[in-house]
């Protein structure tokens, strides 16, 4: 709600929530029901009232709602489902699929980013760019910006933070985009791919955190 709310308030957009189960879970249905149970429940009826949620009875990959996903003419899709698309999915938003990726480009790949940031004295910070079907190998980041994470007092509640910025930052990639204002940086891939951090070095993760070894906020990059 957060996102179609912010990228709602960008003038001209139409924006749409699209639902679909993901491969393995309860199905379309218990998806919905966690959509309208959260806070926000009368805003999510209303939406769903207005037209404005799109169901699908497959998951993402499946051929049914792909056909379905063309048949909608989207322009730019908001990842917040936890799935690595196919590329035929992918193909169905003119311009792509955005994802706010709580790392640097290209150098921080992969899972617990922030913490492995934390861990080596780099800048936490997220990157918006446009997915492929690889992990976090989309070639075209529309932006990064360093987000400073000092001021939260566990890796948890920094991690949080970052995820929160999520509504913002697509609001802002969508400002560029409808501006056509966008020189895209390129991820080429030359950084690592990271994988969920131990417990032990979650433990220096926010020994870092705590001890304020964030590098003072500057710039965009």
């Amino acid at each position: 709600l957060r996102i179609h709310d912010e990228a709602k308030a960008v003038p001209g957009e139409e924006v749409f929530v699209l639902l679909a189960p993901l491969s393995g879970d309860g199905g379309l249905y218990e998806h919905v029901a966690r959509f309208v149970a959260k806070s926000g429940r009368r805003k999510s009826l209303e939406l769903i009232g207005k037209h404005a949620v799109v169901r699908f009875r497959k998951p993402w990959h499946d051929p049914e709602t792909i056909s379905q996903l063309k048949q909608l003419k989207l322009d730019v899709g908001l990842h917040k489902s936890g799935q690595i698309y196919a590329a035929e999915t992918i193909a169905c938003f003119r311009l792509g699929i955005l994802n706010a990726h709580i790392g640097l480009l290209p150098k921080y790949r992969g899972r617990s980013v922030m913490e492995w940031s934390l861990l080596q004295g780099d800048r936490t910070g997220i990157s918006v760019f446009f997915v492929d079907a690889g992990i976090d190998t989309g070639e075209r980041i529309v932006f990064s910006e360093t987000v400073d994470v000092s001021h939260c007092r566990t890796v948890a509640e920094a991690k949080q933070h970052l995820f929160d910025q999520d509504a913002r930052v697509y609001r802002r990639a969508i400002e560029q985009l409808a501006a056509g204002q966008t020189q895209f940086e390129i991820n080429d891939n030359s950084g690592r791919r990271y994988y969920i951090m131990s417990e032990l070095f979650q433990s220096v993760a926010q020994a870092n955190l705590t001890i304020d070894n964030q590098r003072p906020l500057t710039t965009d990059h």
